[in-house]
């Protein structure tokens, strides 16, 4: 009945799928487990290979990296059954509960969405910016991403039937980190599927440390440069920027970045960095892309 199907990256992710399996084995449906390592490093897949000593568990090993979107598709390709639970390895369970209240909430719906929540305190000041910019953004009750179901998706944890993940798939043509979920929500939202968002959160435990974040933010932007055609109507940054382009404001923006990078990432990889210095590094990041290119 569930696929649980989870992507892997340089990420050790035994411990989740012991949880995951230990809680399935107190329901009464059949369940699997797939777990996809994307090319990581050989002493990063040693543990996870005892995945494949679990009941209905399985690792399985690419030879070589292809990406967040190819990965969820080839698992999609892979899982046996008709309900797909995609999560990332980078989570850790919160609810005894959890795959029961998934399956109870899809009953009526196409796609479920459980949301996030980060672990409390912070562990360390090298994950400073990744861990106030998550609990800023990405901390939402149930009600509020409701308000807004196809912006609020997130591929961190989600419930899809598989005969509708299979009519839209993970688009493929988004390379490096970033928005291929966006884009994946845009669609759902383009053929109607309804999404339901409930309150059945996990941790998000994989924090990058600041200097690595911030890299991964600009890959992040770039991808957003490289599909801007099919994603400024749902990314509030794309919105921002066509709204200072329209007023010529672009060019100053870009310049004032360039200027004040240096000071801005010593802010962002502060014990507190500031958000709105961080909202605006990453318009400062768009416009320096759109005037070189």
């Amino acid at each position: 009945m569930l696929s649980i199907l989870i992507p892997t990256y340089n990420y050790e992710c035994l411990g989740l799928v012991e949880e995951l399996h230990r809680q399935a084995q107190t329901l009464s449906f059949p369940i699997e487990i797939l777990v996809a390592d994307d090319g990581s490093k050989e002493e990063l897949k040693r543990n996870n290979r005892k995945i494949n000593k679990l009941s209905n568990c399985m690792f399985i090993e690419l030879k070589e990296n292809v990406g967040r979107a190819r990965i969820r598709n080839f698992l999609s390709e892979k899982a046996r059954y008709d309900l797909l639970l995609f999560i990332d390895s980078d989570a850790g369970l919160i609810s005894n509960f959890f795959l029961q209240d998934y399956v109870s909430a899809i009953q009526n719906n196409e796609v479920v969405c459980g949301g996030l929540l980060y672990d409390r305190p912070l562990p360390s000041e090298i994950f400073s910016l990744r861990y106030y910019y998550g609990i800023s953004t990405e901390e939402r009750s149930a009600k509020a991403r409701n308000l807004h179901p196809y912006a609020q998706f997130s591929s961190f944890s989600f419930l899809i039937r598989k005969k509708t993940f299979r009519q839209i798939l993970f688009d493929e043509s988004f390379s490096g980190y970033g928005h291929e979920d966006t884009a994946f929500g845009i669609e759902l939202e383009k053929r109607g599927i309804k999404i339901k968002h409930i309150s059945n959160p996990l941790y998000h435990l994989g924090l990058e440390k600041n200097e690595d974040f911030l890299q991964k933010t600009e890959m992040s932007i770039e991808n957003l440069y490289r599909s801007s055609a099919k994603l400024e109507e749902s990314v509030r940054l794309l919105q921002t920027y066509n709204k200072v382009r329209k007023y010529k404001f672009q060019k100053p923006l870009a310049f004032l970045f360039r200027k004040t990078r240096g000071i801005l990432k010593r802010d962002l990889k502060s014990s507190h960095p500031s958000m709105k210095l961080f909202a605006f590094y990453k318009l400062g990041y768009l416009c320096n892309i759109k005037q070189n290119n």
